[in-house]
């Protein structure tokens, strides 16, 4: 409950603008996931969804997470880069089973951001992340491996309604890569051969993200499609397809606010 509680976390989102610096408040999100990009066995959670928003002008709470301002020239800034994936159970996934169960990851690091062009209500950027990747089974702290995702981002901006599509590519390093996709000799069998990953490219994916917020109340959702057809591990018995869907839906009543 704990862990899927905190990455609903990253379900909500919220425009910018003329906005209060903080708000507060709760609501409910589901979440349609497979167990791991490449896994066919998906999951639905529907769990209480607590907003926070936080608009400082160093470190800001929103849509991508937690982010902070490093330094800022025109157009070009660094700021602090947050992500993470689901945890699964091995067991409830057939090509996994006997093997160690997916933890929750955590991903943190410096992300470059170039302002292209922005008119009006539009805004098109360009984002390269470099971030470390942990897991943890809140007992312990392990280290996955790295990843970098550079990406295109454009966003529309209304009055009380935000478009947001992204497209990027993805990379990461070995040890990222045998974390979900590798096997180890002892987790052999006939059915699911050794497999050791290698460093290089992880896929695509494209994103649609609308949300809509006006005075107390706060929706939002999100489609995001992976397709790993080209990735380096798209060999591993692992592997059940080559497309990965991520929905996600909720709703909020902001019942605290300070400007």
């Amino acid at each position: 409950m704990i862990k899927r509680l905190f990455l609903l976390l990253l379900l909500g989102t919220t425009l910018f603008g003329d906005k209060p610096k903080f708000e507060l408040g709760l609501g409910v999100a589901s979440l349609y996931y497979p167990n791991y990009i490449g896994s066919t066995t998906t999951q639905v959670v529907t769990l209480p969804l607590p907003y926070v928003r936080y608009r400082g002008d160093y470190i800001r709470i929103d849509k991508d997470g937690l982010s902070g301002k490093l330094f800022g020239v025109k157009d070009l800034r660094l700021e602090l880069s947050v992500n993470g994936s689901l945890p699964a159970s091995s067991e409830e996934n057939g090509v996994r089973v006997g093997m160690p169960d997916l933890d929750l990851t955590g991903e943190i690091g410096p992300k470059l951001v170039y302002n292209i062009f922005e008119q009006g209500v539009s805004l098109l950027e360009f984002e390269l992340p470099l971030r470390a990747v942990l897991s943890t089974d809140f007992k312990s702290i392990n280290y996955v491996g790295v990843v970098t995702s550079p990406q295109l981002k454009y966003s529309l901006n209304y009055e009380h309604i935000e478009w947001t599509f992204k497209t990027s590519v993805s990379f990461a390093n070995q040890d990222y890569h045998n974390h979900f996709y590798g096997v180890k000799s002892q987790y052999s069998t006939p059915t699911r051969e050794t497999y050791n990953a290698q460093n290089g490219f992880s896929g695509f994916r494209n994103k649609v993200g609308v949300t809509y917020q006006k005075e107390s109340w706060w929706m939002g959702a999100f489609v995001s499609h992976f397709d790993i057809s080209e990735a380096v591990f798209k060999e591993s018995p692992l592997v059940q397809t080559h497309d990965a869907f991520y929905m996600g839906l909720g709703v909020a009543y902001i019942f605290y606010t300070i400007d």
